[in-house]
């Protein structure tokens, strides 16, 4: 009896679960029906009905595509495509149970064969002429592929090549987005566009810059088919995709701002309305795109796309087509900045005043009887008469009646005109001049913008034409150690484009090999010839992976020192540091205008956005020209924060310092003979945010064992550095002095010297790792 209710209980289950899926099908193949492209038709509900026969929902799929043909059409126009639906339906219960039934390219054919037949009719009724035919048999061959793919989408034995399926998914999506196409929010924002950028965005970031441009291509070329606006928005989407594929591994948040950023600066070629329903549609999707937790897009990405490929052969080769697109992409955003920087430029007679005169003479002198006598017979008189009204003219930008000679305004029969038109044709130009202005600050943004854009793809070209190293020997070597473990799944080795070498290994062996991690990361290091850091420990869709890397022989010290302007609870300055996957030690200080909250919010979000591109493998010039612009528009010149970015190689010792409107750094070396030297690093640029502020100064110095190097907020030293000698004598009389008290030592010595403004300082050692080892054993 129990067995018998249990039965009952499943078998109303799956009819739930089936009904279910049946009305998908309806739902489904009634929005494919309305999907239309302008001269072709709107054969993907017919294609629709054809994949759904395949799957044993072909009658529920006809009924919608009734629906939908016959609700969204007018007058007759559905009909042609009902019957081919209706036909291939006839068709698939014709040969039911015959082997021509489970041959994939049947219900392909049918369906085109049903268009054909069925539209022939109407689309030749006035006559045979090549171009109707040739969209006639789009329509066709439109037909018969999308079904093919939907096919292929809705195939959930996964019988068919991932890569297939996965086409089929992204057709699939977009012609339902094509359906989606013709609804707006306000005139201005298109839903079906912000699903298709969410959607561009997910297959970027999980599958990288090669499904990343592929997916922009195919959502791009549906909304511009179903938009009827050429081609644009196939390469907004594809560009941006494909660049911001390449950092899919940095993070959702860095990978959203990469697509955000360049999505925002293609976007400016469509013009003013299309960028800010480009802008607001983008944030809309990248805010649902951030939301969303990690754990969804690993299963996605199982479920969604193809296996990665790991022949060596194939990534050399998907490197260097990545290296190609990257550097082409990065000529053309040049060429941008380039036409950006040199457009806009006003001819000099256009805001002369010299040209205020002609204008003003040209309007009221030209019709007056006294003409002759004035610029012809007394023209020198009149010029100079206008000479001597140029400096009160220019200062002012006014003049009246008083401020000509007596004998031009008695002679002059229209001169209260003349001072009218005058002063009209001024504000006229200081209305000019005002406009070019603005135009000017806005072009110089954008033109900021392509080159940090034009930067980053630069570096990413660069990267990807370096690659990385497989090592095929280590990686046995690697297996064959790991398997005295327990079972290995994969390994790999290689090295990063700065030489630097990474293990990886998956497997039941590695809760055994964290138990043990001290004696097996010294003997696989003694094994592959270098030192070794500890395992980190990573988790995707295969389960646990045990990450090596091989050791910096450098390492920092850090300490930071502290206060806040007296009166206020929070400080405006924020400080940063860490250590990227590649062994680039990176200390990041801004401070923000003012004290408070609000001056907090505007540091620490520009060190937020700093610490992405560095982790990024961004270089710090690249990553402030690239902040800066946005900074520029979020605060409108009104607000500013410095920002003082150091980075150390930790494999080398190379230093760059990168500063925007930041107080000087100081680099203190320890020579062999005792003696110490104090290096000050300037900044001549403004703050970050100012429209008046320039790019930025880049310093770059070597580091060796013991040197120190400071950074301060502007409450320590002035930002010119007029007052930073007592630093230079501080730091080199405290050599003994750990981080921490030398950073203490710095804030309390600018505290007794009276500056009223919130105070940072940040003192790095560099420190060698042999040396290190040394004295612990020694000690």
């Amino acid at each position: 009896m129990l067995e018998k209710q249990k039965q009952q209980k499943r078998t109303g289950s799956m009819q739930t679960r089936k009904r279910g899926v049946s009305a998908l099908y309806v739902i489904g193949a009634a929005l494919l029906s309305c999907a239309h492209i302008t001269g072709v038709g709107a054969p993907f509900g017919v294609a629709f009905a054809a994949a759904a026969c395949r799957a044993g929902y072909g009658f529920g799929a006809v009924l919608g595509t009734f629906a939908g043909y016959l609700l969204s059409m007018q007058g007759a126009e559905g009909v042609p495509y009902a019957g081919a639906a209706l036909m291939t339906l006839a068709a698939a219960t014709i040969f039911f149970g015959t082997r021509l039934l489970s041959a994939r390219w049947f219900f392909p054919i049918m369906a085109a064969v049903s268009v054909a037949a069925t539209g022939a009719v109407f689309a030749f009724a006035d006559g045979v002429e090549w171009h109707k035919a040739l969209l006639f048999a789009c329509r066709v061959v439109l037909a018969g592929g999308t079904a093919y793919f939907y096919e292929a989408a809705l195939d959930t034995t996964r019988g068919r090549p991932q890569v297939v399926r996965f086409g089929g998914m992204l057709i699939l999506t977009a012609t339902l987005l094509m359906a989606a196409y013709p609804f707006t929010v306000a005139d201005l924002v298109c839903p079906a566009r912000i699903a298709g950028i969410f959607v561009v965005m997910a297959i970027g970031y999980m599958g990288g810059f090669s499904y990343g441009a592929a997916s922009g291509v195919g959502i791009g070329v549906a909304m511009d088919a179903a938009g009827g606006v050429g081609l644009y928005y196939a390469g907004v989407y594809a560009v941006a995709g494909m660049a911001a594929g390449f950092f899919s591994r940095g993070g959702r948040v860095v990978f959203a701002a990469a697509f955000v950023l360049t999505h925002a600066a293609v976007h400016l070629l469509g013009g003013q309305a299309a960028y800010l329903s480009g802008i607001y549609e983008c944030f809309v999707a990248s805010v649902c795109f951030v939301l969303l937790p990690e754990s969804v897009w690993e299963e996605w990405k199982d479920r969604l796309l193809p296996m990665d490929p790991k022949p060596t052969d194939y990534a050399a080769r998907v490197s260097r087509l990545a290296n190609h697109y990257a550097s082409v992409a990065s000529d053309a955003f040049s060429e941008m900045y380039q036409a950006m920087a040199n457009s806009g430029k006003v001819r000099k007679e256009e805001n002369d005043l010299g040209a205020v005169f002609d204008r003003t003479a040209d309007r009221v002198c030209r019709r007056c009887s006294a003409r002759e006598n004035c610029w012809e017979r007394d023209k020198l008189a009149t010029l100079r008469t206008l000479d001597s009204i140029s400096g009160p003219l220019l200062r002012t930008g006014h003049i009246s009646s008083g401020d000509f000679p007596g004998h031009f305004a008695a002679q002059c029969l229209r001169f209260s005109d003349f001072v009218l038109a005058l002063n009209e044709g001024m504000d006229a130009l200081f209305q000019r001049r005002q406009t070019q202005k603005k135009n000017e600050a806005g072009r110089k943004l954008i033109a900021q913008q392509y080159a940090g854009v034009t930067g980053i793809l630069k570096q990413v070209g660069e990267s990807m034409r370096s690659g990385t190293e497989i090592l095929p020997a280590q990686e046995k070597e690697l297996r064959t150690y790991a398997e005295a473990f327990g079972r290995v799944r994969t390994v790999a080795a290689w090295k990063d484009r700065r030489g630097r070498l990474h293990l990886e290994l998956t497997g039941e062996c590695v809760q055994r090999i964290l138990r043990s991690q001290e004696g097996f990361t010294s003997g696989l290091g003694a094994l592959m010839h270098v030192t070794l850091t500890k395992p980190e420990t990573q988790y995707d869709s295969g389960g646990m992976r045990l990450m090596f890397r091989e050791q910096e022989p450098y390492y920092i010290t850090v300490g930071i020192g502290t206060r806040t302007r007296e009166g206020q609870q929070i400080s405006g300055d924020c400080v940063r540091y860490f250590t990227t996957e590649e062994g680039m030690a990176c200390v990041i200080l801004s401070d923000g205008m003012g004290s408070g909250e609000q001056a907090r919010e505007e540091s620490e979000s520009t060190v937020r956005m700093a610490e992405r591109f560095l982790r990024a493998g961004i270089s710090a010039a690249d990553c402030v020209r690239t902040i800066g612009p946005a900074l520029k528009l979020r605060t409108q010149g009104k607000k500013f924060v410095t920002l003082d970015i150091s980075t150390i190689d930790l494999f080398t010792g190379e230093a760059v310092s990168v500063k925007c409107g930041a107080a000087p750094s100081f680099v203190r070396a320890a020579d062999g003979d005792d003696s110490v030297r104090v290096r000050r690093i300037l900044s001549s640029t403004l703050p970050a945010g100012l429209e008046e502020a320039g790019d930025m100064d880049v310093t770059q110095f070597r580091m060796g064992s013991q040197d120190a190097l400071v950074l301060l907020s502007d409450g320590i030293v002035d930002a010119d550095g007029s007052n930073a000698g007592w630093v230079e004598e501080l730091l080199a009389d405290s050599v003994k002095l750990s981080a921490r008290e030398l950073a203490a030592r710095l804030v309390l010595e600018g505290s007794a010297r009276g500056a009223p403004d919130d105070m940072s300082a940040v003192v790095v050692y560099l420190g060698k790792r042999a040396q290190r080892e040394m004295q612990e054993a020694g000690g």
